[in-house]
């Protein structure tokens, strides 16, 4: 009794530290593929994506002020007729509308119609002016990175990102990731596109052609291969059981080693 227990503490303490060690025997960056599974010279790489920042006009509420930037469109009705200006306020807060320059700076919207109005009256007979009011907003494209790598979570998209890019951006995979099983998750939640790269095959053979292009908003998974999830899980486990089988271990091996 007194030996099998000591065998089973023994084996549990020996085989914990190996589950919960890197698996060393395989690297990841190596592909599977044959050396005439690589794509043929000349092969066209996905298209890149575009840079990564972009202006967005944003239509804003009727209190918000008009400042150095912003653009009005303005509609000028007389009779039958009307005249559309799509304007952009100058650093000296005046806004060119037809042959007239009108400073708006520090108006809303509604204040800039009557301004404009008041100005182009002695021109026109019984105008009406109108005036929508954009903001300029300078917004930064985003990817997203999950699954076996060091920093999950999203991602500034640099210019001509790539499935490698965003994995760099993500410090790098673990030692148990499996690049060549990469899914690009793209679309909306409902029909959403699933797409597969291939960084491994990148590595071993320089074959770019699966180093996907991405996309605004794309979801980068990067899988684990279950012999990760068994590590991972010995590492958790490991202090737990060091603790409980401890005393027991000392315990059954000191008579062992006495008989």
């Amino acid at each position: 009794m007194i030996r099998r227990a000591v065998s089973v503490v023994s084996i549990l303490l020996v085989v914990l530290p190996v589950l919960s060690a890197p698996v060393g025997c395989r690297n990841p960056a190596q592909s599977n593929l044959p050396p005439s599974a690589i794509a043929p010279p000349g092969t066209p790489l996905a298209p890149l994506p575009k840079g990564d920042v972009y202006a967005d006009d944003t239509g804003v509420g009727p209190d918000v002020l008009v400042e150095p930037g912003d653009t009005l469109d303005v509609v000028i009705r007389r009779g039958a007729g009307e005249e559309k200006y799509s304007t952009i306020v100058r650093e000296s807060g005046v806004a060119p509308v037809a042959f007239l320059e009108v400073d708006v700076a520090g108006l809303t919207a509604g204040q800039s119609e009557s301004r404009i109005q008041e100005r182009i009256t002695p021109y026109m007979r019984n105008p009406k002016v109108q005036v929508n009011l954009k903001k300029r907003v300078v917004k930064l494209k985003r990817v997203f990175v999950f699954g076996d790598v060091k920093k999950p979570g999203h991602h500034a998209m640099t210019r001509h990102m790539t499935v490698l890019n965003a994995v760099v951006a993500a410090e790098g995979y673990n030692e148990t990731a499996m690049l060549d099983e990469i899914r690009v998750i793209r679309g909306n939640l409902e029909r959403p596109e699933v797409l597969t790269a291939d960084l491994a095959r990148a590595f071993t053979y320089g074959d770019m052609t699966r180093n996907l292009a991405l996309q605004e908003n794309d979801v980068v998974f990067v899988p684990r291969e279950r012999m990760g999830d068994a590590s991972e899980a010995a590492k958790k486990l490991q202090p737990i059981l060091y603790d409980v089988l401890a005393p027991f271990y000392f315990t059954f091996l000191i008579p062992a080693i006495i008989q």
